[in-house]
C-alpha cells in the first residue's frame, strides 16, 4: 500500500499556531513527544466521555464485511470500537503523525495504516464502504475533506464524523472556559502537550466545522441524514451518506 509522508516545520509562537493550516496546527498539539501519553490524556482530559463518544460513532455501522477508513486514527482508539462492533470488516487507519500510526499497529497488528492528510487521501476512487473520524474536523479544510470524502466512498457508503464543540448555554459557557484555564496551567507541568492544552479551546470556540460541514456534505450530494450534540453541546456527531 502506498505511504504518503509530509515535512511538518514548528512553529515560533502561539499566535503563529493559530493563524496556519489546520494540519499544521494538529503536528503541533500531536507529536512524537506525546503519542505515548495520548491515550491516557484523552480518557482523563474527557472525564471518559471519548469512551461514550465513540460508541455512539460505531452505533451507526451495520456489522456487516466492510472495508472502513478511519481516518486520523490516532493511537489507535477508534478502531478498537469498531472492530468490536463489525469484527468481520476490515479498517484501514490513516494519520497525520508517524508515530501515532506506530502505537496504533503495536495495538492492531490487523490494521493497514497510512500516512496522510485528510484533503489528500492516496485511496482509489469508491474504495470504502465507511469513512469515521474522530477530532479531526475542527484542523480540516472542511470543503477539501468533504470531496475526498466523496471520492473514495462507494454509493450508498456512510460518513460518521465526530469533534468539540463549544457549548451554547451559558453556564456550561463558564464551566467549558473554566475548565480549559485548568488544562492550560496543566500544560506547564506536562510540557509535551502545552501546545494542545494551551491553544485548543481556542481553536474550537472560534471554529464552526459543524454547520460548515453539514453545508458542505449536502452541497455535494452527501446527504447530512443526523446531526446530533453530546454532554450539553460539548462535543456533536455528523452522519451522512452517499
Amino acid at each position: 500500500m502506498r505511504i504518503r509522508t509530509f515535512n511538518i516545520h514548528g512553529f515560533a509562537n502561539n499566535d503563529e499556531i493559530l493563524s496556519s493550516n489546520g494540519h499544521l496546527i494538529a503536528r503541533k498539539f500531536f507529536s512524537s513527544k506525546n503519542a505515548s501519553s495520548y491515550d491516557k490524556i484523552v480518557r482523563l482530559a474527557t472525564f471518559c466521555k471519548d469512551s461514550s463518544w465513540k460508541r455512539e460513532m460505531v452505533g451507526f455501522l451495520d456489522g456487516k464485511n466492510k472495508l472502513i477508513l478511519d481516518l486520523a486514527c490516532g493511537t489507535g482508539i477508534l478502531s478498537s470500537f469498531i472492530r468490536h462492533e463489525s469484527a468481520q470488516s476490515n479498517i484501514i487507519g490513516t494519520d497525520l503523525t508517524f508515530e501515532y500510526l506506530k502505537h496504533a499497529k503495536n495495538r492492531h497488528h490487523y490494521l493497514l495504516l497510512t500516512n496522510s492528510l485528510a484533503e489528500f487521501l492516496p485511496y482509489k476512487n469508491d474504495s470504502f464502504y465507511v469513512i469515521l473520524s474522530s477530532y479531526l474536523a475542527k484542523y480540516t479544510e472542511i470543503s477539501a475533506m468533504v470531496k475526498e470524502h466523496w471520492r473514495v466512498l462507494r454509493k450508498g457508503g456512510i460518513v460518521i464524523i465526530h469533534d468539540f464543540t463549544y457549548p451554547e448555554n451559558k453556564i456550561m459557557k463558564i464551566l467549558w472556559h473554566t475548565y480549559f484555564q485548568i488544562l492550560n496551567q496543566l500544560g506547564k507541568i506536562i510540557t509535551s502537550w502545552r501546545d494542545a492544552f494551551s491553544n485548543l479551546d481556542k481553536l474550537i470556540q472560534r471554529n464552526q466545522w459543524v454547520n460548515n460541514l453539514v453545508s458542505e456534505l449536502n452541497m455535494i450530494g452527501l446527504s447530512a441524514r443526523s446531526k446530533k450534540y453530546y454532554t450539553c453541546g460539548t462535543a456533536a456527531i455528523v452522519w451522512a451518506i452517499k
